[in-house]
């Protein structure tokens, strides 16, 4: 118990000493009332600090569960070293079928998708005019040999009088001349004459050669002039592929090398051929250079402007450790596979060699041995020394 004792001076007025006592009481009554507060925080604080603290439980470490598409083994195979290709299929023999004479077209004898033969008519031209132009040849050609003939018997008897001295050497030599004229005459209008029977025969436009009609340009009744186009004509038992190769690829290419390929629309249909002739030159602006392919198509099952995607074969490895394209990472320029090892992930680096493009496989040189077990899909997920788990095939 505390005990305050207040002595007042005998020279303060009674109503300061009662203020002064006053104030001093109900500080210290303040001050006990804290005091009785912070004692129970105190002893409480100090008894939590005592207990020890719960342990945390740990976190268990989550399993990835990998379908058994989700990964390979490395396995020996057969493999080769390919060069891409791919471009636009064209019949190697196309041509332009023209008129070779100007006129009105009077028939038109096929249209587009039909098989023709060489020789066969595909048109006719009106011939009315052209049969005129030829009579008038043929007339004056008739005249003209009747005019030699009758010269060259004049010649004959100025001949017989030359040597008798009944005429003079000039007569006989203006003799001998109206002859070379009219002989002249004659051979001039017999090439007009053969032009004007060409230009009839031309007036029936044939086939050039066997061939499918790509193209019809006219119809009956038209107008044409000379060299006017009217078909498209495409042979398409052979047909060829211009396809881009790197330039430092080229070495390894060689005319006769064989090329197997697939086209859009046929499915795993493959279909073969082989390099007929290499470009001399790269093409401008790249670093490539055209190489024409040529297969043959005798069941005309390939058409002009389809598209094809092959592969040129230059190198062969037998029995060599592979994994699919697929599964190859890259890190900053390392190459590496996500590789399964005792139920965890391992990051290893990997040692290539020959891709075989066609069949989505790469040789390995270093980082893994056959059997070895791979990711071939793209996981985001996965990191190095996660727990995976592979599912059956079924799953």
């Amino acid at each position: 118990m505390l005990i305050c004792c207040y002595a007042a001076s005998p020279q303060m007025h009674p109503l300061e000493i009662n203020m002064r006592y006053f104030l001093r009481t109900r500080t210290l009554v303040i001050a006990l009332g804290v005091l009785a507060l912070a004692v129970p925080a105190v002893y409480a604080l100090k008894q939590r600090s005592a207990t020890p603290a719960k342990p945390v439980a740990a976190v268990a470490e989550q399993t990835i569960e990998l379908a058994a598409s989700d990964v390979a083994q490395v396995e020996l195979k057969d493999i080769a070293r390919t060069i891409p290709l791919t471009g636009t299929l064209q019949p190697r023999d196309w041509t332009s079928v023209k008129t070779q004479v100007a006129g009105e077209v009077r028939e038109v004898l096929v249209r587009e998708g039909e098989a023709v033969r060489k020789g066969q008519t595909l048109a006719r031209v009106d011939t009315a005019d052209l049969k005129a132009k030829l009579d008038d040849r043929v007339g004056s050609l008739q005249g003209a040999k009747a005019q030699l003939t009758l010269a060259e018997k004049t010649r004959a008897k100025n001949l017989e009088l030359l040597k008798q001295k009944f005429i003079s050497q000039t007569a006989y030599d203006s003799m001998q001349s109206n002859y070379a004229v009219s002989e002249s005459t004659v051979k001039s209008l017999e090439a007009q004459v053969a032009i004007a029977r060409k230009a009839l025969a031309d007036a029936e436009i044939k086939a050039t050669m066997d061939g499918v009609i790509s193209e019809r340009f006219v119809q009956a009744g038209e107008k044409m002039p000379v060299d006017g186009k009217l078909f498209t004509l495409m042979n398409l038992t052979q047909m060829e592929m211009e396809a881009a190769v790197p330039a430092n690829d080229i070495p390894n290419v060689q005319v006769g090398q064989a090329v197997a390929f697939s086209v859009d629309g046929y499915g795993a249909r493959i279909f073969s051929g082989e390099v007929n002739r290499i470009n001399p030159a790269t093409q401008a602006g790249s670093q490539s250079i055209s190489v024409f392919i040529v297969m043959p198509n005798a069941d005309l099952a390939l058409k002009g402007g389809m598209f094809a995607k092959g592969s040129l074969q230059i190198a062969r490895l037998d029995k060599t450790a592979t994994i699919p394209l697929s599964s190859l990472r890259d890190d900053n320029g390392l190459t590496f596979v996500y590789q399964i090892n005792g139920g965890k992930v391992a990051k290893t680096p990997v040692k290539l060699g020959v891709r075989d493009e066609t069949r989505g496989v790469v040789q390995v040189i270093e980082g893994l041995i056959p059997g070895a077990t791979v990711v071939r899909t793209n996981l985001g997920a996965l990191r190095e020394g996660s727990a995976v788990k592979i599912g059956s095939a079924s799953s």
